[in-house]
């Protein structure tokens, strides 16, 4: 088998949040949409012009998959992919020193920068696509409950179509490849913190207080401050814009420079303790 792809089973196989989260979250949505079904006879379904008047201009767009219930369905895929990418990058390689697997490894033909690049990749490639799957179950689940129940008006205005579907799962596939961007320094510090310390978010919480407070008191301005919450809430917002690439770019090219030096410095220090150098 290809070294890769053993690899990336091996992380599959021993990271199972990565895949249960998503299983769990799809087998409730089907359990919800068999309990509507089953009392479909008393369900209805009534709809007040005023209502969605007041609402539409907050929540949907026209173009937009579903309205509120395709922003919802977005924002939990999002959201699904940010919890797994943070439990995984946490526990991936204190998990290999625990149970011995490190050793395992070392006695295969494959380096530890290679080893580490394909858990940059699962972390940020694999987790998002996995996700993605989920998105695209609740849309059809969404799609199929439109067809069920609603008037095909409502379907229309709505845009719970086909087209709209693709296209909405489109747009979380392009979110997700900006969000990766920023989140590669933030994997690979965690990486690096995560070898010599069993907390390494509660450590990077702690660091960022510090430096802001530290920053504020030597300097006496919030810039700092300021600077490292954009970079933190990053991935974050990058979710929460419709306009992704645009938040990615916003934070500016020398920012991005430096957080791609910094993923690159992390990387090999990651790659150097791991191998035991």
């Amino acid at each position: 088998m290809n070294p890769i792809k053993a690899l990336l089973t091996k992380e599959l196989l021993e990271h199972k949040l990565v895949t249960r989260l998503p299983l769990f979250l799809a087998a409730f949505s089907i359990i919800c949409i068999i309990l509507i079904m089953s009392n479909s006879q008393n369900f209805s379904f009534n709809v007040q012009s005023s209502g969605l008047e007041n609402w539409s201009p907050n929540f949907t767009h026209s173009d937009s998959f579903a309205g509120i219930a395709g922003l919802i369905n977005f924002m939990l895929a999002g959201l699904v992919t940010l919890v797994s990418f943070f439990t995984y990058t946490a526990r991936t390689l204190s998990k290999e020193r625990k149970e011995g697997s490190l050793a395992f490894w070392h006695s295969m033909p494959v380096s530890d920068a290679k080893a580490i690049a394909v858990k940059l990749i699962f972390a940020l490639v694999i987790i998002p696509i996995i996700t993605s799957f989920l998105l695209l179950f609740a849309d059809l689940t969404v799609w199929c409950v439109g067809q069920w129940f609603l008037p095909q008006s409502l379907l229309t205005d709505y845009s719970v179509n086909l087209v709209a579907l693709g296209q909405h799962y489109g747009e979380f596939i392009s979110t997700m490849a900006a969000m990766s961007l920023a989140l590669l320094p933030v994997a690979c510090i965690i990486f690096f913190i995560s070898q010599f310390n069993e907390h390494p978010l509660i450590t990077i919480f702690v660091i960022i207080l510090l430096t802001k407070i530290m920053g504020s008191i030597v300097f006496n301005s919030s810039a700092i401050g300021d600077w490292i919450s954009q970079v933190n809430n990053l991935s974050i917002n990058i979710l929460m814009s419709d306009h992704p690439w645009g938040t990615l770019m916003a934070i500016g090219s020398p920012t991005l420079m430096g957080l791609f030096i910094i993923a690159v410095i992390f990387f090999i220090l990651t790659v150097r303790f791991r191998s035991g150098k």
